[in-house]
């Protein structure tokens, strides 16, 4: 039985959401144009812009009819939605899909809807569409359910749990009328209760998913400026900013473990930069400072404090605080020693090591700050030994 007519008409209803489409995507288009490595942002802009297009299309091409127009405007469509999933996938840090295979999942959908409408009825080419579009939209609440949590950085989390719950009702909605329609014809696409609430909700999630997208790249440019203040541009480990913030925190909290100072210096880091070039040598500098964060466990952090000098904060759990960072130092020298390093043009090996000096266990901010001073003396002292060694501070 045919739904009562609802007080809005489909017209305009889908006139206000071709508008807020169209709007939203010019002004993602203007953020794009100042920031155009924003994750997800060139195709977001896109696909709102197509989904408006293809709903204006619709509209002065007669809402029901079918013919190359209209199925122009579904093709759009499909089109749109698998850029955004895409654009959903990059934000998130998910590898998009190549165009050869965007283009064939595009062909596959719209070739669905085409046979639907030539060879059933044209009712189940809005199944079809309606399907096609509501399993995209669930794939991306499935997408950002699974990446878009605790691997997101803490501001961008809520953002993203909005977006996942307006694609998600986006989703059922879509699905929900595919299947009405399936059931009852071609009329209640466009009138009746649920094509009016799918409509306005469409309508209203143009809106908010916009201004939401929008909030969440603010986010995201404030963290990569934030780690531009407290990161080392070159290796990406913690700057000397980053390194009083960290260390600052840590002695902050009440039961703050004690801290063992490991200071690494890069052996005959001059020699290398004379014989091979300065390329070649920040080649060396991002491999060690890889090596050295790839090796630290949850609490400890490296920071780069000089040309070739590391700083590293090694966190003491144990009744013999020394123990543990005395292994980790011996890891460290032992992984940087063995790194496959060659020359910036690929056509010599070079071979780098490290010498590591250790500071006693510092239970206050004001010991770690004498104890830098114990880990260069221990420093000095590896020098002193040959290099390529690990040296604790002794008083002696």
């Amino acid at each position: 039985m045919q739904s009562p007519s609802p007080a809005m008409d489909p017209f305009t209803v889908i006139v206000m959401l071709a508008i807020h489409l169209v709007g939203s995507g010019g002004l993602m288009f203007l953020i794009w144009r100042l920031m155009p490595n924003a994750p997800g942002l060139g195709r977001w802009w896109i696909a709102s812009s197509l989904f408006g297009m293809a709903y204006l299309g619709r509209l002065f091409g007669g809402l029901e009819v079918l013919d190359l127009r209209a199925l122009a405007g579904d093709g759009l469509m499909l089109f749109a939605v698998l850029l955004f999933k895409d654009g959903v996938r990059d934000f998130v840090g998910r590898p998009v899909l190549r165009w050869p295979l965007v283009l064939a999942l595009w062909a596959a959908m719209f070739g669905a809807e085409i046979a639907a409408a030539l060879c059933i009825s044209p009712s189940a080419r809005h199944v079809v569409l309606n399907s096609a579009i509501g399993s995209m939209y669930l794939l991306m609440t499935w997408i950002l359910l699974r990446h878009g949590g605790a691997s997101q950085a803490q501001p961008l989390r809520a953002p993203l749990r909005l977006l996942t719950t307006l694609l998600g009702g986006l989703a059922l909605l879509t699905l929900l009328r595919a299947w009405d329609i399936g059931l009852d014809g071609i009329d209640v696409a466009f009138d009746g209760l649920l094509a009016q609430v799918f409509y306005i909700y469409a309508s209203l999630t143009a809106v908010v998913v916009g201004l939401t997208l929008i909030w969440m790249l603010f986010l995201r440019l404030n963290g990569q400026l934030a780690d531009l203040a407290t990161r080392d541009a070159l290796t990406g480990v913690l700057n000397r900013h980053g390194l009083d913030e960290v260390v600052a925190r840590h002695f902050a909290r009440r039961d703050a473990p004690p801290l063992t100072a490991l200071l690494v210096d890069i052996d005959h880091f001059k020699k290398i930069n004379d014989s091979y070039g300065h390329a070649t040598g920040d080649k060396v500098l991002q491999a060690v400072a890889r090596t050295l964060n790839a090796q630290l466990r949850a609490g400890d952090f490296v920071a780069r404090i000089g040309g070739e000098e590391f700083l590293i904060g090694c966190v003491e759990e144990t009744h013999q605080p020394q123990d543990m960072a005395l292994m980790l130092a011996r890891r460290l020298n032992q992984s940087v020693r063995e790194l496959p390093l060659r020359t910036a043009d690929g056509t010599a090996p070079v071979a780098c090591t490290v010498s590591i000096g250790l500071s006693p266990g510092c239970s206050s901010l004001r010991a770690w700050q004498k104890g830098n001073e114990q880990a260069d003396q221990a420093l000095y002292r590896a020098k002193q030994a040959g290099r390529d060694t690990v040296r604790s501070f002794s008083a002696g």
